[in-house]
């Protein structure tokens, strides 16, 4: 199949269609508004890729073969944020559907050269040519960024095409949210006034809790008033509330432990205890079983077909919250989180006294039994309550355990292969595909991840992974992005200077700051150095003599201690 990679640049006489065509690795880029409706006929079977082309991209296109004003239109996208339903007939696939950020900010993580445009886009007259010759080569360089983001979701735009093929979809699949790709699968009707159907919390005859306090909590529907509760076992103190229960050691590290995850647990919870949305018809609910039971079989013979399954299987409970979802079910959909819990719950009540409990948290535990405990005694706590629930654990042993708290914490499996968990240190290894690992909303440079997880890890200090990486300046960069304020502004004792939307910073040896500017409102940008410098142009051309090295050390121990006090580990 055809597929396009395709930007507009539209100013008030001019309007500019760029276009990449994948399968013949070929630019097109048209000034000519009858050339751009001819592409547009001439290639209605293919796929139009874009970033943000659903909200920006595909009304300029519908504007041209509509004989409409474009600039009018792009206007009132951008300055009057005016929503349009777009209708033109147009197999579409929209990168920043499923990860929100502009196409300037992947460019930053890249590293390359993330100047905005020379040529302003609210000139009252026709593009010199000069002009338009700078314009096309920043065109260029958005179809090229969109083609290596492309390049970069390739499983996830490879997974639309293969739903639709599987489940007989139409195209417009490749720009359905999952939980509508769930929906035209289980096909499910909305019920009228479901909000006055309640569903009631059970006691369920599979269920052993004790606990009168999380009983009452449960029974009584207190989780809907968005009252929290705290409970104690194995001696640490657990939050439980609507959305899910937490409870773990702080700032602690552990030789090892075992790791029981409950696999598939919303989805046995919403199975096995009747919590499939009452929307989704009998014959949606016997499909969603299948494919459960089904995925698992495929689990190491076809994981490509078992991914279909899971975007099915994942998208459900969370869509039954959702009021715009035709599987909304705010009854059962508050019901599934709870029955985690208390199930959950009843296993750590089983466990009182046997362990020395690290965390529990959602669909998972991490304990060590306590030293005059057998393994066999735990094993034989997992399979009575595996047996008389009819959910899934897998045990797992994990060694070097240190935890700053619940959220945060990393560990070696029985490979000796590490594994993080938390904003502190969740994009150690995990950020070399910015899109997929999302560490664009990363506050903090990358490399204070790797200075974490080295000394913990690896024994290996701060300083000297510093040195290790100090020439892939995009471990150290900075992206300071406008968002809802007005402009940014980089301050130091010579001068002030606006800056673009998007902006790249490292760590100086010089005085200078950026700042946030809203109406009257001045402030610094969080998260930064005391002292930065901006550099927007690419990261080759960088003179590295001018980044504070230094300051990035002192900032990795600061977040070292914040896991543990380093006095507290030998052999460091």
């Amino acid at each position: 199949m055809k597929v396009l990679v395709y930007d507009f640049e539209v100013f008030k006489y001019d309007t500019l269609l760029g276009i990449y065509d994948i399968n013949n690795a070929k630019y097109i880029q048209t000034w000519n508004k009858k050339e751009i409706i001819k592409l547009y006929y001439d290639n209605l079977d293919a796929i139009w890729v874009g970033h943000n082309n659903s909200g920006y991209d595909n009304f300029i296109l519908e504007a041209v073969i509509n004989d409409f004003d474009p600039y009018s239109v792009s206007n009132n996208i951008i300055n009057n944020h005016v929503k349009m339903r777009f209708q033109l007939p147009l197999k579409y696939y929209d990168i920043m559907q499923l990860h929100k950020t502009s196409l300037k900010a992947i460019e930053a993580v890249v590293g390359k050269n993330i100047s905005e445009t020379e040529v302003a886009f609210n000139l009252d007259r026709p593009l010199t040519q000069q002009e338009k010759l700078l314009t096309e080569e920043y065109n260029r360089h958005d179809l090229d960024q969109t083609f290596e983001n492309l390049k970069m979701v390739k499983s996830e735009f490879q997974l639309r095409l293969d739903l639709i093929k599987e489940f007989n979809l139409s195209f417009d699949a490749l720009h359905y949210t999952e939980a509508q790709i769930a929906e035209a699968v289980l096909k499910p009707k909305a019920i009228y006034n479901i909000e006055n159907m309640p569903v009631h919390p059970i006691l369920y005859p599979q269920l052993k809790l004790q606990n009168k306090q999380i009983l009452d909590y449960y029974l009584n529907e207190k989780f809907k008033t968005n009252e929290k509760i705290e409970v104690m076992f194995c001696g640490v103190p657990h939050l439980i509330g609507a959305g899910g229960m937490h409870g773990a050691v702080t700032n602690k590290y552990f030789d090892w432990a075992y790791y029981f995850d409950v696999s598939g647990y919303y989805n046995l919870i919403m199975i096995n205890y009747d919590l499939l949305a009452r929307t989704i018809p009998a014959e949606g609910k016997e499909l969603y079983i299948k494919m459960y039971h089904e995925q698992l079989r495929l689990k190491k013979i076809d994981p490509v077909k078992r991914a279909l399954y899971k975007t099915i299987l994942l998208a459900v409970s969370g869509a039954q919250r959702n009021k715009h979802s035709k599987m909304y079910d705010p009854w059962t959909g508050a019901l599934i989180p709870m029955v985690g819990q208390v199930f959950l719950a009843d296993l750590l009540e089983k466990l009182e006294g046997k362990v020395e409990l690290i965390q529990s948290n959602t669909d998972g535990i991490i304990a060590k039994p306590l030293p005059i405990i057998e393994k066999e005694e735990i094993i034989a706590i997992i399979n009575e309550w595996q047996e008389r629930t009819g959910f899934n654990l897998k045990l797992d042993t994990i060694y070097d355990i240190y935890q700053r708290d619940v959220n945060n914490y990393m560990y070696k499996d029985d490979k000796g292969n590490i594994h993080t968990k938390g904003e502190a240190v969740t994009y150690y290894e995990n950020w070399q595909n910015p899109l997929i690992a999302n560490c664009y909303n990363s506050s903090e440079p990358i490399i204070l991840q790797y200075c974490i997880v080295n000394y913990f890890m690896n024994k290996i200090k701060p300083e000297y992974t510093v040195i290790q990486y100090k020439d892939n300046y995009k471990m150290f960069q900075y992206i300071c992005k406008t968002l809802s304020y007005d402009y940014l502004s980089f301050e130091n004792e010579q001068n002030i200077e606006k800056l673009q939307k998007v902006n790249r910073c490292f760590a100086s040896k010089q005085p200078g700051y950026i700042y946030r500017n809203k109406g009257e409102k001045h402030d610094r940008y969080p998260s930064l150095p005391d002292k930065v410098f901006v550099f927007n142009k690419d990261l080759s051309e960088l003179d590295a003599s001018k980044i504070d090295y230094i300051y990035y050390i002192k900032r990795a121990y600061a977040k070292i201690n914040n896991f543990v006090q380093i006095t507290d580990i030998n052999n460091l």
